[in-house]
């Protein structure tokens, strides 16, 4: 799996940085500063971490602000999204390898939905038990499908009979990730349904008045 962290923020590059900072500092603060070299010294090690901190790679989800109510579903978010993404791309890579164009689309629609879940949870981590079969189950039984159906498809004599198998089954998958994608905005809906019903309760007044 790929790194989200920009080139040049490893943690190699910053531990090499900040240990410059701090290695230059000392000597600068006391020789041309003129701090005594027993105060110098303990703020350049404060520099070393200072620079580390601000060098050292992002992870998911950094930035976010979160209550203690809201760390386990960070850390299960995190851990979750972390596998989902390895599976997405495979999933994508699968979906190339299968020579049959209709098959090939709909396997990549299965990959749209699941990308679009992603980027979702990753903005809004508190609904990832709203989607977490959807990401850990039937997200890796979809690589494995269209994985097998690659190597189905690519026999000398293909089992028309598991060939159509396949194929439900995907139309099948596609039905259940389009269900848990919507469950995401499922608070939504729910809010809008409470809003109609007070607006018509407000209106229903107003008529009477």
């Amino acid at each position: 799996m790929t790194s989200d962290a920009p080139a040049g923020r490893d943690t190699g590059t910053a531990d090499l940085i900040a240990g410059l900072a701090g290695g230059l500092f000392a000597p600068i603060a006391t020789f041309w500063l003129g701090i005594p070299f027993w105060i110098s010294i303990p703020v350049a090690v404060l520099m070393f971490f200072g620079v580390r901190l601000v060098l050292a790679p992002r992870q998911l989800f950094e930035g976010f602000r979160f209550q203690e109510i809201d760390q386990a579903s960070l850390e299960l978010a995190r851990d979750v999204l972390e596998r989902a993404r390895i599976d997405l791309a495979t999933l994508a890579e699968k979906a190339a390898t299968i020579k049959d164009r209709d098959i090939s689309d709909r396997v990549m629609h299965l990959q749209t939905i699941a990308g679009k879940v992603i980027g979702e949870v990753e903005q809004k981590p508190r609904r990832i038990n709203n989607v977490r079969r959807l990401l850990t189950y039937y997200l890796p039984g979809a690589v494995r499908l269209a994985a097998g159906y690659g190597v189905l498809e690519g026999r000398l004599v293909p089992n028309r009979e598991r060939l159509d198998a396949a194929q439900r089954m995907i139309g099948e998958l596609d039905k259940v990730f389009t269900t848990y994608a919507d469950r995401l905005t499922e608070e939504e809906v729910e809010g809008l349904d409470l809003e109609i019903k007070l607006l018509e309760g407000e209106i229903s007044g107003e008529r009477k008045a």
